[in-house]
């Protein structure tokens, strides 16, 4: 509630400077505050629901944010939707229309990739120059002030001195690896944010900055959270990536905000990030989304991992998590930072958008477009149900054909009847 009142009431902050090597600055607010809003796995097609729209408007008009981060998987990419036509101009009409609520507002913008971005029929460096197009995007990665592997660094400057009061790390953590597990963030980027600590900490007098890092793909480190259990044990969930062959509870004791309701997907291949944020000390937070229907924060070695709630609802997705996350930081005390989950269902309801509508553009256990693949379907086996029951009865009725009796051949003329005859009449 703190957070809501502060937020709403109080202006965000746009400004946005670089420095002599060109890396873009932000910097606290007059309150000594920078909060940054999470929209993760949009993941949509060129049929975008008004309903994302919807949600993306009314959280960025009531919670106005000083940087808004895109987390990946913004394109539903291996939609076959999105194929119709052409793929290119589909992709870009999506973005674009995800992209307008965020363009509206003015508030600067970074974005990292998701594995689903990758599959899209249109590639990454062209997905790069639609984000460049907007004067509101900060970075993105492979793009605008990121390294050649997809990765950037933004600082936040003290109103009262020339060092940053904080970093923000962003990684962009690929798609899929050779044995088909999802990607990580690669060992370039690792060696690349050690640099970027160790020369945050030689301008600080050999302290380092309080950092938090975002990429798509969760660290394999997030199964610390959770509890290894027997196959078979009730609520269990069964890994994935890191997790493989192995059945997981949450750790009610590591976890201290959100819910787990389905098993983390980290790869099973582990290039050292966490143990390089754990080196270096400065990262006390790591934000990442790839799983729609998490949206708990837990502790490893003093490392908080979050998950940011999916913000789509043409995926998968849940009405008691789908929305977005919000994080303030604290000049002052920058690792103890508030957080808020906002809820899409606290704007769009099946009552305000209509139930039949809104069942066509939510998708919860099935797919949008599974249901309406299978209602086309449904609506043709009618159709020809319809038209074979017609044709039968039309068949039925039809009138059995009056045989011709030749001419000559009644022995007598028919007496004809007289009205005026009782008896014939009998």
């Amino acid at each position: 509630m703190i957070l809501m009142l502060g937020v709403c009431l109080l202006p965000f902050n746009q400004a946005a400077h670089a420095d002599g090597n060109g890396t873009p600055h932000l910097s606290f607010g007059d309150d000594g505050q920078f909060t940054v809003l999470i929209l993760s796995d949009l993941q949509d097609t060129q049929f975008t629901a008004e309903l994302v729209v919807s949600g993306e408007t009314h959280v960025l008009q009531d919670f106005p944010a000083d940087l808004i981060v895109l987390l990946g998987d913004q394109l539903e990419g291996p939609s076959p939707v999105l194929r119709l036509g052409n793929g290119a101009q589909n992709s870009e009409k999506t973005l674009r229309t995800l992209l307008a609520p965020v363009a509206e507002t003015g508030i600067p913008f970074v974005v990292v990739f998701g594995n689903h971005d990758y599959e899209a029929p249109l590639t990454i460096r062209e997905q790069v120059k639609i984000y460049e197009s907007y004067d509101n995007c900060l970075a993105v990665s492979f793009g605008k002030n990121s390294t050649e592997d997809g990765a950037f660094v933004l600082p936040i400057d003290r109103e009262d001195s020339e060092l940053p009061g904080m970093a923000l790390y962003f990684f962009d953590s690929g798609s899929y690896i050779a044995n088909g597990d999802y990607d990580t963030v690669s060992a370039e980027q690792v060696a690349w944010y050690n640099e970027q600590s160790a020369a945050f900490r030689a301008a600080n007098d050999n302290q380092s900055v309080p950092s938090a890092a975002f990429c798509h793909i969760p660290v394999p480190e997030v199964y610390e959270l959770l509890t290894e259990v027997p196959k078979g044990t009730k609520g269990a969930l069964k890994g994935v990536g890191v997790g493989k062959g192995k059945y997981y509870i949450p750790n009610e004791t590591a976890i201290f905000t959100g819910e787990v309701n389905e098993a983390p997907c980290p790869s099973s291949e582990n290039n050292g990030l966490f143990d390089a944020y754990l080196a270096n000390g400065d990262v006390f937070l790591t934000v990442n989304g790839h799983d729609h229907i998490n949206s708990f924060i837990g502790s490893v070695e003093g490392i908080d991992i979050a998950n940011a709630p999916g913000s789509s609802y043409t995926s998968y997705g849940s009405e008691e998590i789908r929305g977005v996350r919000l994080f303030r930081f604290s000049e002052h005390n920058v690792r103890d930072y508030e957080t808020l989950h906002v809820l899409y269902s606290d704007y769009n309801t099946p009552g305000s958008y209509g139930f039949l509508r809104y069942y066509f553009s939510t998708t919860t256990g099935i797919y949008n477009a599974v249901k309406v693949g299978v209602s086309i379907l449904l609506l043709i086996a009618a159709i020809i149900t319809t038209c074979i029951i017609l044709a039968i009865k039309a068949k039925k009725r039809k009138a059995i054909p009056v045989e011709s009796v030749p001419n000559g051949e009644f022995d007598e003329a028919p007496e004809s009847i007289s009205n005026n005859n009782p008896d014939q009449k009998e």
